[in-house]
């Protein structure tokens, strides 16, 4: 039998057009990491049959469905398809200079887009994951590294596909030097706002969603997103206490989370570079915690929550996303 390592599995993901029905990937991710697969519930019969064992003589396959994470780099053109699925709506303008500007908005409904999730491994499997939907996101940027992106699916189980893997060449990523990081009284001072030197920034994207089962089949009928959720934890050096009094005032601030790659190979176009901007209009301030080492610079870090904004009726001001892909 075939042995094989993790970097011979090949996963790639697509928009279905219909929930449930699979999709072929529209993109091939080079993952970091990935652990989706069956899961199953059985009912188990605890009838006795004049004998101590305790579970009875029938386990029977009553709720299935998959699940996991992909660790993969944040990429320019794959991380659009994420962000539909994260948000639920898009438009997208363009091209100009070459490059699209696709904006992502938080559709107001429980039943945000589904992907399909090819899983290539070499000659064990070659599986589909329909009707996966996000359950979480995590971005993680630190100086030193490629932006990460971590995202945990749920699915319907798995089912035997035919896959022809094909990666591009052309993605952009995004690194710690990328990221201007600002904060403003109101969204509309926020391009005027000085970007504060972080040392590191984690954001996490919670959409709880729901495996809705019911009688008659063993799947999920469906797969809901419900209550959505953004936070942040904030790590920067210790040189005043504005961001302990934020969060002992009760102080609300909007925030700008900008990924601009800059380098030359990254350029679209004439002059255009592939960019990630996020928009939350109210934010407040929790856990701020100091750090006081007797032989090294003092930290600090804080975590906030994105609030429902009523001035401009939204959670996420702005979310968009420059490449070169003309739709998703």
């Amino acid at each position: 039998m075939t042995k094989i390592i993790g970097r011979l599995i090949d996963v790639g993901i697509g928009a279905e057009s219909s929930r449930g029905a699979g999709i072929a990937p529209t993109f091939w991710i080079p993952k970091a990491s990935y652990n989706i697969d069956d899961k199953v519930v059985k009912a188990r019969s605890n009838q006795s049959y004049t004998n101590i064992a305790l579970d009875g003589n029938q386990a029977i396959p009553a709720k299935s469905w998959s699940e996991g994470t992909i660790d993969m780099d944040m990429m320019d053109n794959p991380m659009g398809l994420i962000l539909y699925a994260l948000l639920g709506a898009k438009s997208v303008s363009g091209p100009t200079d070459s490059a699209y500007t696709h904006t992502f908005t938080l559709a107001q409904t429980n039943q945000h887009q589904s992907l399909a999730i090819s899983v290539k491994q070499l000659t064990v499997a070659n599986l589909m994951y329909k009707l996966a939907m996000i359950n979480t996101m995590k971005m993680e940027i630190t100086p030193e590294n490629i932006v990460q992106i971590t995202v945990a699916f749920q699915g319907k189980r798995g089912v035997t596909t035919t896959s022809t893997v094909s990666y591009a060449a052309s993605y952009k990523k995004f690194v710690g030097r990328d990221l201007s990081f600002k904060i403003a009284s109101l969204t509309s001072g926020l391009t005027a706002a000085t970007a504060i030197p972080i040392k590191k920034l984690t954001l996490n994207f919670e959409k709880n969603t729901m495996l809705d089962h019911s009688l008659g089949t063993v799947q999920p009928i469906d797969i809901l997103n419900q209550g959505f959720r953004i936070t942040g934890e904030v790590e920067l050096d210790y040189q005043d206490r504005t961001y302990a009094d934020y969060m002992s005032d009760g102080t609300y601030k909007a925030v700008r989370i900008n990924l601009t790659n800059r380098r030359s190979d990254a350029v679209i176009g004439a002059a255009t570079n592939p960019a990630f901007n996020l928009d939350l209009s109210r934010v407040d301030f929790t856990q701020w915690e100091p750090s006081y080492p007797n032989d090294t610079i003092t930290k600090q870090k804080f975590n906030f929550t994105a609030l429902y904004d009523i001035t401009n009726a939204n959670i996420i001001n702005s979310c968009t996303l420059v490449n070169t892909t003309a739709s998703y």
